[in-house]
């Protein structure tokens, strides 16, 4: 049995932008007024960390982030230092979880959306069930906020962004795991194919019907880069 979700499709949006978007949407998917979204989107150079992460674990100064057109931003979602940029695909997954979904469940589902997406032979989970490895190396990752039931935050794959973005940082609090792409492990980089790949394997295994929507008209706002 499925049940209504939208699907949001945009091009390159601001981190902040985003984040604030999704605020936006948790609050109108916990007061009914949205069903569960799933947007994928790319964001410009971007370092986060999340709860468990600190400044710490990037190793360069702001003003060289600046210099590179990058940013670093302190976020609410689990884990600890990420990037995202150029060459990568993010989806987002605002859903409610109440009664009874299991969290677990949900980061699983966006794990294997993952794998099925990069399409890469030997992508598995790795042992922190946090992120999509190959032989190693990390080819995406996981990390959410669940706050009175409703998610925010997602995924990011690594398509084909410049992996040398990814030295600047210690990743998720793992100094000897190297980063990788579908590029780099002989796979197909094309976004559009990516993109839907995420969407239809997250949307089968939440048991999603999805319709596309623009941002415009879940949050009565324009946003930018929102395409139907």
């Amino acid at each position: 049995m499925t049940r209504a979700g939208v699907l949001v499709r945009t091009e390159r949006v601001p981190y902040g932008e985003a984040w604030d978007v999704q605020r936006r949407l948790a609050a109108a998917r916990a007061a009914g007024e949205v069903p569960d979204v799933l947007w994928v989107l790319e964001h410009p150079p971007t370092y986060t960390a999340g709860r468990h992460g600190t400044r710490d674990d990037l190793h360069v100064p702001d003003a060289t982030l600046a210099a590179a057109g990058a940013e670093f931003v302190e976020v609410d979602r689990g884990g600890q230092m990420t990037w995202h940029g150029p060459g990568q695909s993010v989806l987002y997954g605002i859903c409610d979880l109440r009664p009874g979904r299991r969290v677990r469940a949900f980061v699983e589902a966006m794990v294997v959306a993952m794998r099925d997406a990069a399409a890469i032979p030997g992508a598995t989970a790795g042992d922190d069930a946090m992120g999509l490895y190959v032989r190693g190396r990390k080819l995406g990752s996981v990390g959410i906020r669940v706050s009175a039931g409703i998610t925010t935050h997602g995924l990011a794959l690594n398509r084909d962004p410049d992996l040398d973005w990814f030295a600047l940082m210690t990743a998720c609090g793992a100094p000897g795991v190297a980063a990788t792409s579908i590029a780099a492990e002989g796979g197909d980089p094309d976004r559009a194919r990516v993109d839907a790949a995420l969407a239809a394997s997250m949307a089968d295994r939440l048991g999603l019907r999805l319709e596309e929507a623009s941002l415009d008209a879940l949050i009565g706002a324009p946003a930018a880069g929102s395409s139907v």
